[in-house]
């Protein structure tokens, strides 16, 4: 097994559950005290922006830890197990995304921030609620993979 290749797969997950923390515990909250259309305008842009970009990052962690989970095998015990765990554990934070997440951050993103819908807050609470459950799973993703890349050291 590569130790580089470790932190690789460490490094790209672990920034991206960083990243998702972030929003959910840093940038949503202060998006809530802004006003209306400022609010609207703000959410508009990183929700186009994020919607961009994460699936690739979402994507790149969820390979690289399965094939961490493959290097590390058998993944029906030990180290092997831990990061195959974390794997299905993306696996269903992304099947998540893509069902829940993605159509309302897809509206959000399209919306004019100067007359924006009449139910996008509403949309924007059901997703920072969908989020924070997102972040628990990918937090718990991310140290099943740092657990059983250091149990296979």
């Amino acid at each position: 097994m590569s130790i580089p290749y470790d932190v690789l797969a460490a490094a790209v997950t672990g920034t991206m559950v960083g990243n998702e923390i972030a929003v959910a515990a840093f940038f949503h909250p202060q998006l809530n005290r802004m006003n209306g259309r400022t609010h609207a305008q703000a959410a508009a842009l990183l929700a186009a922006v994020l919607g961009r970009f994460m699936p690739f990052w979402y994507a790149l962690a969820f390979a690289l830890t399965a094939g961490a989970a493959f290097e590390h095998r058998p993944v029906m015990q030990g180290a092997g197990l831990m990061i195959a765990m974390a794997a299905v554990l993306l696996a269903v934070a992304i099947v998540f995304s893509v069902a829940q997440l993605v159509p309302i951050n897809n509206r959000i993103a399209r919306m004019d921030p100067e007359q924006p819908h009449a139910a996008w807050l509403q949309d924007r609470c059901r997703w920072d609620r969908f989020h924070d459950l997102r972040v628990v799973v990918l937090t718990m993703s991310f140290v099943l993979l740092l657990t059983g890349v250091m149990q296979g050291r």
